[in-house]
């Protein structure tokens, strides 16, 4: 029996808990009424494509195309608007000028634009470049338009069959450009209907009402009656409610200032002319940068400034939704324009959303002048005067854009948010303590027991509002989806009915579900079944030893391989769809040594060069490749079994750190993060570091759990850091990482000290590294070489005093990284609460650890650097959510122990469980935008993401090549392995990487060291090589690469006299044609130059 202390101990610390839940309740739900009442709305529209079709190209692998289409007008168009979704990215052009560019990785991009200013009389060429990252499938067009003419004609662009389109630009003869007029597109292959018109595909959101762009404009400018240069002109609209949808476009002669019912929507900075701070609509007057005919876009160096002097300055009809400043009845709007070189004017277009119509107001006659349109004094008596409508001289049809309004975050702003909140929080605060009151009193039981059982019932909406958030940050629904009147109401609602548990607390007792748990299984014969089952299995199956084990203790290891079943489904599906990339290439290139000499080399200049980092990846690919030959498949499978086996040392080291909760929910997560499983579909050292780290860190924590040490598992945990250090030299802050471990888990305690196998084993670990940095300094002496690298990087250094410091960056990378952000803040909230459990004062060690060292100490930063370690996030959010869940089932069996509330206890942890799951992957929301940076994700960090296409590029060089052809590739080694054949020359004219010498070449040179092919080093030299060829085929791929590696004056030299002949996942080949004939690859021998 526990003692008096300690039961009002316990009792004081239920209460705590109950409050916690209560306050983190009611600020969420006051978060959710300030953002749908107290702030303004972000809004989001879909477009609303109509009969356009989704159109792709013929080609069934082109992720790369080109679409144009001409359009005849006879007149200037009075307005024009095209809407426009792709796959990933696009850019839409119309007559070579850049109307909007959209990026995005795994995303059905779209976007609405105003294309008048960019018309013409005559011919017009509405383009779309597009180009797909992510795969299966080719690039993909919908796009749907109007112009209407001043002469009343209406012309409809929808996208259809007849379009043209192409997968390269090199199709373009000559030095036009792909999207020029002159360009004749009557060769080019019509696209064809896409297999997503037969699907509900759902695009990104945009910013603005597409309304705004597809109604015409039934506004006048309107000036005073004298012409003043300053006036002030006003009118009321009619809402049926408050804050109902409005927007305005406004045009001005001069500055303005825009108030609706008194509240400034924009100032003379902010709106003038045109408000161009946002880029969704881009005005025609801004010359557009041309894309030329590689895609590229640039700006535009021929454009003319705007001239200071000008008499009439750019005016552009800005659009603002002002809705959050509208109330029901008259709303009366105040806009005052300043000009200095002509009268007053003011234009404006605008409507009010009233379900499916729409109520338009504009300037017009009925205008007034003054701040008070309903007043017949004063100022009020003046007229306004209709100019004309849209159109006029001296501004023409105005380009429109949507403005962003005056920015509010001011002390009354900041006031009002915390008093909206502030007031929430109290409202659920005083219900809860009313309602436990009540329930105590009705009940008679104790208040503290009826306060805490209420306040598990906020439990369930608390963690129903965190999960009702995600849909935010998934781009195929609006940024603020989740803040509509319906759920705000409906929270309430639910916080108020769910009190009507409090009634079943007497009647719904664990005694009387038990005994109905009981008469169910009678009923259903579960005993007898059960028996004979096991009988079968054990006369038939021959398998008695099965039930020697209880149950309970097997069936966590038949879970854990299940999920290592899924977790190796995932990571084999497409194993060897993608290219090799160059990291994966120079590993298998050095695996094959080992079948010579017993360790990975390469060859260079006649001599053996040993591998000096990485040593221990390519033995697994030696093997492998032995096994099954040398393919991508062969290759990644080790990677892949690697990836799979990860699954289970994270599930049995978070058994032990925590308990099987932890290490099967944390090996399910795990088993189903996109980025773990893009990486154990790659060659690269990363899936098989990250096994040996987490075989350290696991086999280390093992040992320490005794006094004295475990030696077994020391001595194992030894040699999986040398496994890992020899996977990535960079793991070396394992041991400082490991050191801070020991000292949390057996704080105060110095016995350990005097463990004479701890410092074998360390010895052992210091004479491999030393050993190493040995290797690679005598690996380097021999060789003359110019450049820099990441093998210049010898060790730790103070990068923290460096001017390229970025203490941010793994924050960004890892921590609040896309999939990772609710498992650091479940880790940061378990500070506080987990901090005394030693297994989590351990994986929190590691990871602040290896977070400093990596941000301070290594001149070198990268998002792999911290994939070795990135389980440890997920185990700690893990862990943090499942003692959060212990935590509030205690509490449950300190509030009476009633089921109502078990029943809250385990809703509330089960929903935070399935929010950890929902946005750790993209099987049920795609939440792209749930980061620091946005929809900004890394390379591996999406599933059915293409790195490099280089066996496409290189494949199409050796099919159309001919003798006497330079070939200049991005990545030598590759291409060779590819094509089966050698490049010619490597293009370094910067000397961006490291560049070694070959004194064995006729003409002794600096090479690549990769294939060893003759290094071109200036414009000179290329265009000497260049000359002295029929052709020079550029394989530029990657992009990153070609532009990091050559300067400005190589790859203008190559864009201007070169044309595209194959375009595919970020790759590209292109050829600089001379006037001498060949003979095709296929019909004669390759000989290089």
């Amino acid at each position: 029996m526990e003692n008096p202390d300690q039961e009002i101990y316990l009792s004081r610390h239920a209460i705590r808990w109950s409050w916690t839940l209560v306050i983190i309740c009611g600020f969420l739900l006051g978060y959710y009424v300030l953002q749908t009442y107290g702030l303004p709305r972000h809004r989001q529209y879909q477009l609303d494509f109509g009969k356009a079709k989704w159109i792709e190209p013929a080609e069934a692998r082109a992720p790369v195309a080109y679409f144009r289409k001409e359009i005849y007008l006879t007149a200037l168009p009075a307005q024009a608007w095209i809407e426009v979704a792709a796959s990933d990215n696009f850019g839409l052009l119309v007559n070579g000028h850049t109307i909007g560019v959209r990026n995005s990785v795994k995303t059905y991009e779209a976007g609405i634009y105003d294309i008048k200013r960019a018309l013409k009389t005559g011919t017009n060429v509405i383009a779309v470049s597009v180009s797909r990252i992510s795969y299966p499938g080719p690039a993909q067009l919908r796009l749907r338009g109007e112009i209407l003419e001043r002469g009343g004609k209406r012309t409809q662009l929808l996208s259809d069959e007849s379009w043209a389109v192409t997968n390269k630009t090199g199709i373009v003869a000559g030095s036009e450009e792909w999207n020029a007029k002159r360009t004749r597109d009557e060769t080019w292959p019509k696209a064809r209907l896409s297999a997503l018109n037969d699907q509900s595909v759902a695009t990104s959101q945009v910013d603005m009402n597409p309304l705004l762009l597809e109604l015409p404009r039934i506004g006048y400018w309107i000036m005073a009656d004298n012409g003043p240069s300053e006036a002030v002109f006003s009118t009321t609209i009619k809402a049926d409610r408050s804050k109902q949808e409005t927007w305005i476009q406004i045009a001005s002669s001069g500055d303005l200032d825009l108030a609706i019912n008194g509240h400034i929507i924009s100032l003379a900075s902010s709106a003038a002319r045109g408000s161009k701070k946002l880029p969704h609509l881009p005005s025609a007057e801004e010359t557009a940068p041309p894309v030329d005919k590689f895609g590229r876009v640039a700006k535009d160096r021929t454009a003319p400034a705007n001239a200071a002097s000008a008499p009439f300055q750019t005016v552009n009809l800005s659009a603002y939704d002002v809705s959050h400043w509208i109330r029901r009845g008259q709303n009366v709007i105040v806009a005052t324009v300043r000009g200095e070189l002509m009268p007053a004017s003011l234009f404006v277009d605008g409507f009010v959303v009233k379900g499916n119509k729409v109520d338009r107001f504009s300037t017009n006659g009925a205008w007034r002048i003054g701040e008070r349109p309903n007043s017949n004094q004063g100022d009020a008596q003046q007229r306004t005067i209709q100019i004309g409508p849209d159109g006029i001289a001296p501004w023409g049809y105005l380009p429109q854009e949507t403005a962003r309004p005056l920015d509010h975050s001011g002390f009354a702003t900041l006031f009002q948010s915390w008093a909206i909140v502030g007031l929430t929080l109290g409202l659920v605060i005083a219900l809860w303590l009313i309602v436990s009151a009540v329930v105590s009193q009705w009940l008679g039981e104790p208040l503290n027991i009826a306060m805490g059982r209420d306040a598990l019932l906020h439990g369930p909406i608390l963690a129903g509002l965190l999960l009702l958030l995600l849909p935010n940050y998934d781009p195929r629904f609006p940024v603020e989806w989740s803040f509509q009147p319906i759920f705000v109401v409906g929270a309430f609602s639910a916080l108020i009915l769910i009190r009507l548990f409090h009634l079943l607390v007497q009647t719904w007792t664990p005694e009387v579900n038990r005994a109905g748990l009981e008469r169910m299984k009678a009923g259903a014969k579960w005993e007898t079944r059960s028996s004979q089952a096991k009988a079968m299995i054990s006369r038939d199956l021959r398998l008695p030893e099965l039930f020697e084990i209880p149950f309970r203790q097997l069936l966590p290891y038949m879970i854990l391989i299940l999920i290592m079943f899924l977790g190796l489904g995932f990571r084999y599906q497409g194993l060897g769809y993608m290219s090799f990339d160059h990291d994966e290439m120079g590993l298998v290139a050095r695996s094959k040594g080992i079948f010579n000499l017993g360790f990975p080399y390469t060859v260079f200049a006649g001599e053996v060069r040993w591998a000096t980092t990485y040593e221990a990846v390519p033995y697994p690919l030696a093997l492998f490749g032995f096994l099954f030959g040398y393919s991508e498949w062969s290759m990644r499978l080790p990677a892949c079994l690697m990836g799979t086996l990860c699954i289970a040392v994270i599930g049995l080291f978070g058994r032990r750190l925590f308990d099987w909760r932890v290490g099967l929910f944390a090996a399910f997560l795990y088993a189903c993060l996109p980025l773990n499983i893009r990486w154990a579909q790659n060659a690269f050292y990363l899936s098989q570091c990250q096994l040996m780290a987490m075989l350290t860190f696991w086999f280390f924590y093992e040992a320490i759990q005794t006094r004295p040490f475990k030696q077994k598992f020391l001595t194992a945990g030894a040699v999986t850091f040398c496994l890992t250090y020899l996977s990535w030299e960079g793991t070396g802050f394992l041991l400082p990482a490991l050191f801070m471990g020991l000292l949390l888990v057996r704080w105060g305690q110095w016995w350990w000290l005097k463990d004479f196998h701890l410092y074998r084993c360390l010895f052992f670990i210091g004479a491999l590294v030393v050993a190493q940095y040995c290797s690679r300094m005598l690996a380097g002496a021999a060789y003359l070489q110019v450049g820099s690298g990441l093998s210049n990087l010898t060790g730790p250094s103070l990068y923290f005093l460096a001017p390229g410091y970025q203490p941010m960056f793994y924050v960004d990378k890892l921590l609040l990284s896309e999939n990772h952000v609710f498992f650091t803040l479940m880790i940061l909230a378990g500070l506080t609460f987990c901090w005394k459990h030693s297994g989590f004062r351990y994986v929190v060690a590691l990871l602040a650890t290896l977070f400093v060292l990596h941000t301070n100490f290594l001149a070198a930063l990268s998002p792999r650097y911290c994939y070795y370690f990135q389980p440890l996030v997920i185990l700690g959010g893990v862990a943090a959510t499942v003692m959060l869940y212990d935590r509030v089932r205690a509490l449950a069996r300190r509030a009476g122990d009633s089921l109502v509330a078990r029943f809250a206890a385990h809703a509330t942890g089960m929903v935070l469980l399935l929010l950890l799951f929902v946005q750790s992957n993209e099987s049920v929301l795609k939440t792209y935008q749930l980061s620091s940076a946005g929809d900004a994700p890394q390379m591996m960090a999406r599933l059915n993401t293409y790195r490099y296409d280089y066996r496409g590029a290189a494949e199409f060089v050796k099919n159309h090549a001919r003798p006497g052809d330079v070939i200049l590739p991005g990545i030598p080694h590759v291409f060779n392995y590819y094509a089966g054949i050698p490049g010619t020359y490597f293009l370094n004219t910067l000397f961006s990487s490291k560049v070694p010498y070959n004194q064995l070449l006729d003409e002794p040179r600096f090479a690549d060291k990769f294939g060893g092919l003759p290094v071109i080093r200036n414009i000179a030299e290329l265009k000497d090589v260049v000359n002295r060829s029929g052709r020079a085929w550029v394989i530029f791929a990657p992009y990153s690469s070609f532009d990091k590696l050559n300067s400005p004056a190589v790859l203008d030299y190559i864009h201007e006299n070169s044309r595209a002949e194959f375009e595919s996942y970020r790759a590209k080949v292109l050829l600089i044609q001379g006037a001498q004939p060949g003979v095709a690859l296929a019909e004669t021998t390759y000989t290089a130059e």
